[in-house]
């Protein structure tokens, strides 16, 4: 089980570039990802464009680092991969199956094998221990925003405080003091730290920590 949210933090952590086609999400499932992605980078266009203010440029045309590098999005991800979990075991097949799957290709590690494994592994985790759904919509959420974490140290940087403004625009966005190419070493250095605290809370910490906080929380709410 803890394996399992290890694989899906991993994985989720490529899902925000979902949002360009020549992503590694983009390309794990060939064109038929690839057409997702374009969809998904229209999408995040559109909602640029609808929710913009007369401060954020009019002329923008690329998707990428737009709603997909937002923090409601990667809430929005690990709802979805909880009520997938939740709903039936093959949502949670499914949900492992991918994202395992993607995290094997990130690392260039036998990324169909380990599709293969986080499938087999959803199926016995949504068997075993249903009542677990939940920490991998927290899994999901938690990879989503360590790749923003990545992004911020980036010349671009990523647009974290929609739908907030700041400075009179709404996607504005936001880097950190000192910023490196996207891609570069410098960023890698600092996102593979960060995903190793992610993994550490996926596979002891938050699986540690939150059934207690939520077992206080069942006790308190009933009064015992």
């Amino acid at each position: 089980m803890r394996i399992l949210a290890v694989a899906v933090t991993g994985g989720a952590a490529l899902l925000p570039d979902l949002d360009t086609p020549t992503s590694t999400a983009a390309r794990s499932l060939g064109p038929v990802t690839r057409l997702a992605a374009r969809a998904v980078a229209a999408s995040s266009l559109a909602v640029y464009h609808a929710t913009r203010t007369d401060a954020d440029p009019a002329d923008r045309r690329d998707g990428h680092r737009l709603a997909t590098h937002t923090v409601p999005a990667c809430l929005a991800a690990g709802a979805g991969v909880a009520v997938a979990a939740a709903a039936h075991p093959v949502g949670l097949v499914v949900v492992a199956s991918l994202l395992a799957g993607l995290l094997g290709l990130g690392v260039r590690l036998c990324g169909a094998s380990l599709a293969v494994l986080g499938g087999v592994a959803g199926w016995w985790a949504a068997t075993q221990a249903p009542g677990w759904w939940w920490l991998y919509g927290a899994a999901t959420t938690v990879g989503c925003l360590v790749h923003l974490a990545g992004d911020l140290v980036t010349k671009a940087g990523v647009p974290v405080w929609w739908p907030l403004q700041r400075g009179g625009r709404r996607w504005a966005p936001v880097t950190t003091p000192a910023t490196f190419r996207a891609g570069g070493a410098e960023e890698t250095a600092i996102v593979t730290p960060l995903l190793g605290v992610a993994v550490v809370l996926a596979a002891g910490g938050v699986s540690g920590v939150l059934p207690v906080l939520w077992e206080a929380a069942l006790v308190v709410a009933g009064g015992e």
